[in-house]
C-alpha cells in the first residue's frame, strides 16, 4: 500500500514538474525582447552579485511582484532596468532610498545594502520592473545545483524521462487492456445471441418432425 501512494505521488510530482517546466519555456518564448517573463506579474530572478547583502545574499531567488510606480516607496527593495552602462541594460535588484522628480520625470534613487554610495544611473517608472515580495537563498541553492549538468542531467532529467516513459507505457497498455475486454464482450453477446436464436428455433424443427 505504501509502495503504490509513494509511486503515484512521484508520479504526480513528475507530471507536475514537466507541465510547470513546459509552461516556464512557453512564457519564456512568448516574452517579448526587453521584457521579462512574468505569471501573473510576478517574475523570478536570481541574485548573482553581493551588493544586497546581508539582506539578500548572493545566488539567491527572488520573486518580485509588478506594482504601480506610486505604490513604491522608500524602504522597497526594487527590480529594475539599470541604466548603467557597465551594466548594459541588464536587470538590477537595490533599495529606495530617495524619491525625487525632475522636470516632470520621477527618480527612484536606489543603493545597494552592502555598497557606501548611491546608484549613479537611478531608474524612472518605466525601468522598473517590480518589487520584490520574496526572497531564499535556500531555493537559490537549490536553483544553483540543479543547474550543473552533472547533477540535472543524471537526477533529475533522465529520472523524470524514465517515469514518462513508464507513464506512456502504461497508459498503452490499459489501453490495449480496454480494447480486448470490449472486443471479448462483443464477443460474448454475438455467441449468446446465437445461442438464443438457435434455441428459439429449436422447437419449431421438433414440431416438423413429429408431423
Amino acid at each position: 500500500m505504501v509502495k503504490k501512494v509513494a509511486a503515484k505521488l512521484i508520479n504526480i510530482v513528475s507530471i507536475a514538474i514537466i507541465v510547470l517546466a513546459v509552461l516556464v519555456l512557453l512564457n519564456v518564448v512568448m516574452t517579448r525582447s526587453g521584457d521579462v517573463p512574468s505569471v501573473m506579474g510576478y517574475s523570478v530572478f536570481r541574485v548573482m552579485t553581493g551588493s544586497m547583502e546581508p539582506t539578500i545574499p548572493t545566488y539567491s531567488i527572488i520573486v518580485t511582484h509588478a506594482v504601480e510606480p506610486s505604490e513604491i516607496e522608500e524602504g522597497d527593495v526594487i527590480s529594475y532596468f539599470s541604466k548603467d552602462p557597465a551594466l548594459n541594460g541588464a536587470v538590477n535588484t537595490h533599495r529606495v532610498v530617495d524619491i525625487y522628480e525632475e522636470e516632470g520625470t520621477v527618480f527612484y534613487q536606489t543603493r545597494g545594502d552592502a555598497n557606501n554610495a548611491d546608484d549613479l544611473y537611478p531608474p524612472t517608472a518605466d525601468d522598473i520592473i517590480g518589487k520584490v515580495v520574496f526572497s531564499s537563498y535556500f531555493i537559490g541553492a537549490i536553483v544553483r545545483l540543479i543547474s550543473n549538468p552533472l547533477v540535472f542531467f543524471p537526477l533529475i532529467l533522465v529520472p523524470l524521462l524514465v517515469m514518462l516513459i513508464l507513464n506512456l507505457v502504461k497508459t498503452y497498455r490499459m489501453a490495449a487492456n480496454i480494447a480486448r475486454q470490449e472486443e471479448e464482450r462483443e464477443i460474448r453477446e454475438a455467441i449468446e445471441e446465437a445461442r438464443k436464436k438457435r434455441e428459439d428455433s429449436s422447437p419449431e424443427e421438433e414440431t416438423s418432425d413429429h408431423d
